[in-house]
């Protein structure tokens, strides 16, 4: 009787482990069909981005990688898991891996004279990387980054410029240090294919039409009639621009963007909910965007420090639309003789929220708008705040006709901190060095004293 017991739980441990085994097995074969894995991290740090992804099926022209590693090194592991990831996701691209000490006249060729270099080749063009982690002996934290945006610029036919208007105390391009400056803006936009320049208008007589963007950074004081008359004129004739106006700046923009469909407060919206991310009453956070190209498939929530309110009117032949907006319990405050004193308070003529705070505007075929009410979420101190910069750089991406790079580009790992108090300490200590080894003891005894009775 013993001996059948026994040969009975054997055949049923042998089913079960085949079972198990099938499931895993199953699993890998559909995963290796698709081409698929399992990316757990926080930002999907082991996956490619969307931004990626959308660049790799817009490619139509070849790219070579040359990859020059030593033939060991994490440094060379991880480079081939990145790279394989995008040959996996697109014919067009072709890698290849080269010792420099064992083909020196390749390394000679692209002048490579450091381990870890990654050459991307279109035809007679080509953009060298310098990708190794002399730290952690792998590749950088933003590889992928460095990756796409080379084959962002190595695609593109024709790069646009970017100009920032100048002359009027706009924020600074060139400054990356201080809190208020737009040198990160300005890098990421370099980032993406633009060519970025200041433009003083003041000197110039127009704005260079052909595949460029203006934009006005909050100018602190009033262009000159001439000025505005030169930005009309951009406009009118299939301009691409983007407006960030402060609250109590730019009355002389605030009455040129009204013709386009544009009605800006005055005001300050005040969202006392933003609070409980640090944000404080004066930087709302939004998390509602209205349907559009720029908008399609964003989730994540956006910071506007210091905004206005942003509302649109149907014109004749435009149609403006907002494309980010307040939560429920913000309003737009107009008293600023106490706002001054620190003190905010809705009153009933006070607009309540939700309320536009950015909207676009597309006239014709080819004029672009987009105005924002605070310039402050694209200052270094904002601009990598969860979506501020996706938010932004789509925005720039739709002006410029370029609605196929609208993504979420590629996030940076984050150091994970797990913080525990002292009774959490003691519980774990407790339940893993006493409870459970206590619990494994008395269940082998327990069933070691059964079977000796059997």
């Amino acid at each position: 009787m013993r001996k059948k017991r026994r040969l009975l739980y054997g055949i049923n441990a042998l089913v079960f482990t085949l079972v198990v085994l099938g499931i895993l097995i199953s699993i890998n074969y559909l995963a290796f069909k698709q081409g698929g894995r399992f990316d757990a991290t926080e930002g999907k740090l082991h996956s490619v981005s969307d931004q990626t992804v959308k660049t790799l099926e817009k490619l139509d022209k070849e790219i070579e990688v040359l990859a020059f590693f030593k033939q060991v090194g994490n440094d060379r592991r991880e480079f081939q898991n990145l790279i394989s990831e995008y040959e996996r996701r697109s014919s067009r691209i072709k890698a290849e891996f080269i010792d420099p000490d064992k083909d020196p006249g390749v390394a000679k060729k692209y002048d490579v004279n450091e381990y870890g270099t990654v050459v991307l080749v279109n035809g007679d063009q080509n953009i060298k990387l310098k990708l190794a982690d002399l730290i952690s002996g792998g590749i950088v934290d933003d590889a992928e980054q460095e990756v796409t945006n080379a084959l962002i610029k190595l695609s593109k036919g024709i790069r646009k410029t970017v100009y920032f208007l100048a002359g009027h105390g706009e924020r600074d391009i060139k400054d990356n240090t201080e809190p208020q400056g737009l040198g990160m803006l300005n890098s990421a936009l370099n980032d993406e294919a633009y060519e970025v320049k200041e433009l003083l208008l003041l000197r110039e007589s127009n704005v260079p039409k052909e595949n460029s963007i203006l934009i006005v950074a909050a100018p602190k004081k009033p262009l000159i009639e001439k000025e505005i008359e030169t930005i009309k004129k951009y406009l009118d004739d299939s301009g691409k621009a983007v407006f960030m106006i402060e609250p109590r700046s730019g009355s002389d923009l605030v009455s040129l963007l009204k013709q386009y469909g544009f009605d800006i407060g005055d005001n300050v919206i005040i969202d006392p909910s933003s609070k409980l991310v640090g944000g404080g009453d004066v930087a709302p956070i939004v998390t509602q965007y209205p349907p559009h190209d720029i908008t399609d498939d964003f989730k994540f929530a956006t910071l506007f420090p210091y905004s206005r309110t942003i509302d649109v009117v149907a014109k004749d032949g435009i149609q403006p639309m907002e494309i980010a907006k307040t939560g429920e319990y913000s309003w737009a405050e107009t008293n600023f003789a106490l706002f001054d004193q620190g003190i905010a308070q809705q009153d009933p003529d006070d607009e309540p929220g939700p309320l536009g705070l950015a909207a676009v505007s597309e006239i014709g075929e080819k004029t672009k708008i987009a105005v924002f009410g605070s310039v402050d979420f694209i200052s270094n101190r904002f601009f990598d705040f969860s979506g501020n910069s996706d938010f932004f750089l789509n925005t720039i991406n739709w002006i410029a006709g370029d609605e196929s790079l609208i993504s979420i580009r590629p996030k940076l790992a984050k150091e994970g901190k797990l913080t525990l108090t002292g009774n959490q300490l003691r519980v774990i200590f407790s339940l893993t060095v006493i409870v459970l080894p206590a619990i494994v003891l008395f269940s082998g005894i327990a069933v070691w004293w059964r079977r000796r009775n059997m």
